[in-house]
């Protein structure tokens, strides 16, 4: 296959280079101007359209096995493809059973695989292990799990703060063991960073204080503020000492917070809803907005997208975790589910609000697209780049065309989107895994369930 005239999106590049590339198989095998056409080769032309790599989205809850009334891997998979991501991480704790060891990682490969639609990776879960056995645990028993995990998985996921039974949050000497022990066996820590204790006397105060009125949705943003987070941060930066560049805190939504895990030699990312949202516009988004952190203060997306762009936020993620109508209306704003399906508004979202309005310059978006996220996951062999070597990954997205969210075009089973009537510049015309097309506008999804590749670390 050739891909000719399209404007290409090069590593390192601050304008899009006019370029043709050659995919043999599954790999880019050149890249430069008016490549000849070979005797059977088909053709692609891009003209107008800029070229991305595929967008890598490492934070999904794509459900399977376990919760699938809210999601599974295959529309999870393809509302990523119509959305540009080409490789996502799944989450082990939404799955039954949670991704605790290698026999469980087993069994969610063998419910995923027929189902994938984009490549796709694992995480080891860690739950803590004195809050499952209501007792003082063996401090090695949590590091014999992660080191059986370790071979089959992208990095470790933990809370400190959890509302599942079946994924309990670990406490601070679990944490700091784990951290030290990711270190050992070369791959990161991910931390869901709200300090339980803070969260718990919060809401209990929001609470006494709302006593019978109908509670509110600065109630739910007051029960976890940002303070919530930048007390976790500075728990988990210090249970990291002499290990912190194992860690690495999700959706960050507290500019505060990520300076404190930056300035450790930590990484965190955040997610376009805490770039695009303050806690106002739960009055026009209501449930579609709610998420765990929530979205803050007026400012605080001002001072995320400047942190974004100058590399103190590594990357963003989707966060993606929909639910059903009735899950996401439940009544309460307590009640109500916490998630949104992101996974094919993250690119959009980014490239018009983040590229072209200048926010983030082209070099710096790819990073915080696609390459920043392999690295930090061990896939740079093959993904993150347009180069030659690497997998043909690719996003051909027209820059002066427009996009409407609509949650009713998504084709994840959650509908509910605070991104709902956002103009958006910039319309996704095809997205290219491996060399084959796995989405285009016009028809949608064009390739079959399973052709999604199981990736580990070093996937070369």
């Amino acid at each position: 296959m050739l891909i000719v005239n399209g404007l290409v999106a090069l590593p390192g590049s601050e304008t899009p280079v006019r370029a043709d590339i050659r995919v043999e198989g599954e790999r880019i095998t050149e890249i430069a101007p008016n490549l000849a056409v070979l005797p059977g080769e088909d053709m692609v032309d891009a003209t107008g359209l800029i070229v991305l790599p595929g967008a890598i989205d490492p934070h999904v809850h794509f459900d399977t096995p376990g919760f699938t009334q809210r999601e599974d891997f295959l529309h999870g998979s393809s509302e990523a493809a119509r959305g540009g991501v080409t490789t996502v991480v799944d989450m082990p704790c939404t799955s039954l059973p949670p991704v605790v060891s290698p026999e469980n990682l087993e069994i969610k490969l063998a419910a995923v695989a027929p189902l994938a639609v984009v490549d796709y990776g694992f995480y080891g879960g860690l739950h803590g292990l004195v809050s499952m056995k209501g007792g003082a645990a063996k401090a090695q028993e949590l590091e014999v799990a992660m080191e059986a995990l370790a071979p089959r998985v992208l990095g470790f996921k933990c809370y400190l703060l959890s509302g599942m039974e079946t994924f309990p949050r670990v406490n601070h000497q679990e944490l700091g063991r784990a951290i030290a022990k990711a270190d050992v066996l070369g791959r990161p820590l991910l931390l869901h960073a709200e300090d339980a204790d803070y969260v718990s006397a919060a809401q209990k105060s929001v609470k006494d204080a709302r006593g019978s009125g109908v509670p509110t949705w600065d109630d739910y943003v007051d029960s976890r503020p940002e303070a919530a987070e930048r007390v976790a941060c500075a728990a988990a930066v210090a249970l990291a000492f002499g290990h912190e560049g194992s860690l690495h805190v999700v959706h960050v939504g507290t500019s505060e917070a990520a300076e404190v895990v930056a300035a450790s030699g930590a990484s965190c990312e955040t997610c376009a809803h805490y770039l695009a949202f303050s806690r106002e516009d739960f009055a026009a988004r209501g449930s579609s907005l709610k998420t765990a952190p929530p979205v803050k203060a007026r400012g605080q997306s001002d001072r995320l997208w400047k942190l974004l762009a100058d590399g103190t936020i590594a990357f963003v993620t989707s966060d993606h975790a929909p639910a059903l109508a009735e899950e996401k209306r439940s009544g309460s704003v307590w009640t109500d589910y916490g998630g949104i399906p992101g996974t094919g508004t993250m690119l959009p979202y980014l490239f018009s609000e983040g590229y072209l309005t200048g926010r983030l310059g082209l070099a710096r978006f790819l990073e915080v697209v696609s390459s920043a996220a392999a690295r930090r996951y061990g896939l740079w062999a093959r993904k993150g780049s347009i180069e030659v070597g690497k997998d043909a990954d690719l996003v051909l997205i027209d820059p002066k065309a427009t996009t409407t969210v609509s949650g009713e075009s998504l084709y994840s089973k959650g509908h509910d989107t605070p991104f709902e009537g956002m103009i958006l510049n910039g319309s996704i015309r095809s997205t290219w895994l491996r060399g084959q097309k796995i989405y285009d506008a016009d028809n949608g999804i064009s390739i079959k369930p399973g052709y999604g590749r199981f990736l580990t670390w070093g996937y070369a």
